[in-house]
């Protein structure tokens, strides 16, 4: 069990929690009913996926090696990290949409 929380723990840094706050309040913004909290969250996912190819592009590395580092971020971390992002994303922006309707209405 230690392992699972190490490697979780490991999975995620700085940039990957920001990216999961924008993205987040971004989707959740956009939902205007419950029903589309998965396309959300799918959105959410693909733009976390590929965000770091635009951001590492954007700062000078070539494209094909941005690129192969933006793949390499969701591979050498596992699965586990890749199952608790998404899972992180659909309570995240299921309590931001929640807390939306209930504020704003």
């Amino acid at each position: 069990m230690d392992r699972i929380f190490e490697r979780l723990a490991d999975g995620f840094t700085g940039f990957d929690w920001w990216m999961i706050l924008l993205w987040s309040l971004v989707t959740a913004l956009i939902m205007r009913r419950s029903g589309q909290l998965v396309g959300a969250v799918t959105f959410a996912f693909i733009m976390d996926a590929i965000s770091p190819f635009f951001w590492r592009w954007a700062t000078g590395s070539p494209p094909d090696f941005a690129f192969d580092l933006m793949l390499a971020r969701l591979d050498d971390r596992g699965g586990l990290v890749v199952l608790a992002r998404i899972a992180i994303y659909f309570a995240a922006i299921y309590g931001l949409f929640v807390l939306r309707k209930r504020n704003w209405r």
